[in-house]
């Protein structure tokens, strides 16, 4: 084992040296593809795969954007390309003919992931460069493969978007607080703690004016006095709790909840200043989040 090529030490040398060297080649790209229709990705084997994680990072992005298959587009496929679009032709050679006849044939802004000295170059309107200093895969594209694919996701996010995932764990964490969210248990300033023990059923109720008062509060005040059921729950509560927004989506509410010393277990959820409502970390795992 000791000849095998460290792929790791490979592909983070190669990542380093690819943003240096791309680092001016950006705007162009993003130039010529940001004013089009669809943008068409376009490569054949491993750089087909490639183009195709492109299409589907751009779609995620809220982007029209399509695989295009170079030999299958000069048999007809093509016909559905417009002079409105744009194309995106990756190729680690840069000397793919299918992919060649294919840019020659579509009259359209042409962005190439390849390396600069090559015919595919030569016909693009802007270049990512994808080449590497050192392939540690030998005649298979470990190392090209992982530094095309970083590049194709670095140029879909210059392109910028909204993500448009509403399905599977993507979207549950993409959907609003309010979602997940329940009523608001509000209660007077001086609502007597006693009074409130049937209503900590939700973990939590907010109090009038500001605060939150929860069940941890309950066995904490009670724990070092029973005198304290007789205590206005004004007195006991956290005056300026950890809140989110109703609209924001729900990874906000899990990393506020999850993401500190102590973990807390709901929410307040306000909106234009006011209480809306409580989201619990309970229902967020029950829905399938988690970190």
């Amino acid at each position: 084992m000791s000849d095998t090529p460290d792929i790791l030490d490979a592909a983070i040398g190669a990542l380093h040296a690819a943003r240096a060297t791309n680092s001016g080649r950006w705007a162009p790209a993003v130039e010529a593809l940001a004013q089009a229709d669809v943008v068409w990705c376009s490569g054949i084997g491993k750089s087909g795969l490639v183009a195709r994680k492109l299409a589907g990072t751009l779609a995620s992005l809220g982007r029209r954007a399509l695989f295009l298959h170079p030999v299958e587009a000069l048999h007809g496929d093509g016909g559905a390309v417009r002079h409105s679009d744009a194309l995106v032709a990756v190729s680690q050679s840069g000397h793919t003919p299918e992919l060649l006849r294919l840019v020659g044939a579509l009259e359209l802004p042409v962005v190439a992931l390849t390396r600069t000295d090559t015919p595919l170059a030569a016909l693009s309107r802007a270049v990512i460069d994808t080449s590497v200093p050192f392939e540690a895969g030998g005649a298979l594209p470990a190392t090209a493969f992982t530094v095309a694919v970083t590049l194709a996701d670095m140029l879909a996010f210059q392109l910028g978007g909204e993500v448009r995932h509403p399905g599977g764990y993507i979207g549950a964490m993409s959907r609003p607080v309010r979602d997940y969210m329940i009523p608001a248990p509000l209660v007077p300033r001086d609502a007597l703690v006693i009074d409130l023990i049937t209503r900590l059923g939700s973990g939590a109720v907010l109090l009038e004016g500001g605060g939150i008062f929860t069940d941890g509060d309950l066995r904490r005040a009670v724990g070092r006095s029973p005198a304290a059921l007789q205590q206005c729950v004004a007195e006991l509560c956290t005056a300026s709790p950890v809140t989110v927004e109703a609209h924001e989506p729900a990874r906000v509410a899990l990393e506020r909840m999850e993401r500190r010393d102590s973990q807390i277990s709901v929410l307040p959820v306000v909106e234009n200043g006011r209480y809306v409502g409580l989201v619990r970390l309970h229902d967020l795992v029950r829905a399938g989040l988690g970190l």
